[in-house]
Formats: C-alpha cells, structure tokens, sequence
C-alpha cells in the first residue's frame, strides 16, 4: 500500500509519505493520525507550469499496515481500509482523505 500526503507540517510526513506505524481515518474522512510538528513549515505543494516539483519520497510498500476507518466508503471493510493506496490531501487546513469512494 503506498501512502502519500500533502500536510506538510505532520510529524510523520517525510518527502510527501506517510511513515506513520498505524493511520486512522475518522467518519468524516479526516486523517485523525496528524500530529502537527512545529519544526516543519507547512509547504505550498501547488503546481503551475514554471514551478519546480517538490522532492518526492520514493514509494514504500505498508505490508501488514493497519489502516482503520470509520468513514462510509467502498474501500471500508469492517473498520479497515483496503485501498491498494491511500491519499491525504490538505482541505481547509485539515488532513483530509482523499481516495474515500462512495459505496
């Protein structure tokens, strides 16, 4: 399962991956696993034409990983995410999951 996100500013965020052990996905879809690190800015990772790409970690594998949720979503399976990936965007500041689809 690859994991990416965009809060930036998250203790667990490293080069756009999530390195955190275990996530959890709150019913609102919000990510509730953020802990905010005050050492880290929070980066505008928005593209335009003449932007240069942020550095990207590169894709790591979350064998065993558990990925609880508690939203109503397709890949919702008793409490447990079963995407092949997960997504959290930033939306109005709150890490926000994004590969949520309906059932």
């Amino acid at each position: 399962m690859d994991l990416k996100c965009r809060k930036t500013n998250c203790r667990y965020n490293n080069g756009f991956a999530c390195r955190a052990k275990n996530i959890a996905i709150e019913r609102e879809l919000n990510c509730h696993t953020f802990e905010l690190d005050p050492h880290k800015q929070v980066r505008d990772t928005s593209l335009c034409m003449f932007d240069e790409a942020p550095a990207y970690s590169s894709h790591r594998e979350k064998k065993g990983m558990r990925i609880a949720c508690a939203a109503k979503c397709l890949f919702n399976e008793q409490g447990i995410c079963v995407a092949n990936g997960l997504t959290v965007n930033v939306i109005n500041e709150c890490p926000y999951c994004i590969t949520f689809a309906k059932p």
